[in-house]
Order: structure tokens, then sequence, then C-alpha cells
């Protein structure tokens, strides 16, 4: 039943008219408690951020759509927002259009490999913030490519001490998305 809610919104936000310039970002149809929830994440086509006005347009037009199909048995809230700015990436295109931004990347298992002549497995590495440079298809799984920095000296480093420079190093790794369990854009405050 999710599944065929979720592909359902995909097709009518696929409909939403072109001068709302909006597109689906995520979609999920859960249950929390014993409500049920549609939850529908929309970004904006042409740059700009998501506004309330703009929420609303596309809670006024899926709740017409979703009336007249009536495709949903139970009783459900329906939820319109932004994915927000520090918007996890889950589809292939989310990644392509993040390409040259700062994410933040969780692992499921510590790095572990040869990067530029250092040896990642000693270091303990579970999440790293950087760069997004690439992403592809590699057969059946995708490949992303990022620039980050490790602190080669953090594990004997005390709370709260300075970081000397000669400490960092900047790589670059490619990771398979299997070995990824998440990845968000990082939130910067200028």
């Amino acid at each position: 039943m999710a599944n065929g809610t979720v592909n359902l919104v995909e097709e009518l936000i696929a409909k939403v008219p072109e001068d709302f310039h909006i597109r689906l970002w995520d979609c999920e149809f859960t249950k929390e408690g014993r409500e049920r929830y549609l939850k529908v994440f929309i970004d904006r086509t042409d740059g700009e951020y998501v506004s309330t006005d703009d929420c609303e347009k596309v809670s006024v037009y899926l709740s017409d759509e979703l009336d007249k199909l009536d495709p949903i048995a139970e009783n459900y809230y329906l939820m319109v927002s932004s994915p927000g700015m520090d918007r996890e990436l889950k589809k292939p295109w989310h990644y392509e259009a993040s390409i040259g931004k700062e994410v933040e990347v969780s692992l499921y298992a510590p790095l572990s490999g040869e990067y530029e002549g250092l040896d990642l497995k000693n270091f303990g590495i579970r999440s790293f913030t950087g760069i997004l440079t690439s992403f592809a298809e590699d057969g059946e799984d995708y490949k992303a490519g990022f620039d980050t920095v490790i602190d080669l000296k953090k594990k004997n480093r005390k709370p709260g001490a300075r970081i000397s420079p000669q400490a960092l190093k900047e790589i670059s790794i490619e990771l398979s998305l299997k070995e990824i369990s998440k990845v968000n854009l990082a939130v910067k405050f200028d």
C-alpha cells in the first residue's frame, strides 16, 4: 500500500502546473502510533527556497487530486514541506544535483583501504564531512566521490587541543552507496 501511494504522489506531483516551479524531493507514507501520515517533501526547480506558500499550493493541489481518486482507505494526515537545508540524499538525481556541495557522510562500517598512500583502517572513521565530487553508476550499484580532510593525530589528541595543519591530510575517496548509511547536505552558516 505504501509504495503504491508513494508512486501515485510521484505521478501527481509530475502533473503540478509548471508555474509552481516544484518537484518532488521525497515522499513517505508512514504509521506513527495510531496515525497515518503522507509526508511529501518538495523542492523548487528554479533554485529558490521552498516557501510556506509553495507548501500550501501543493497541499491544496494534492488534497484535491487525492480526494478525487480516493486511493487511501484509512484516514491520514497530508503534510507538505521542504526537505530542509540538511536534506538527505536518497535518489541518484539527489546526488547528481548536489555535486560540488558540502555533505555529511555516515558509513555502515569504518573506512578501510588505502587512499593516497594513507591506510585508513586504523582511524576508525565512521562519518566525515566533505565535498561531493562525483556520482556515477557502477554496474548494479553507484559510486560517489568525496574530497575530505583526515586528522592524522585525532586518536592521540586531548580534547580542546589545537590542531596543527601538518596533522591534516586532504584525500579523495570513492565509496559504493552500499557502504554509505546516510548522506545529508551540510548546513553552513556564513
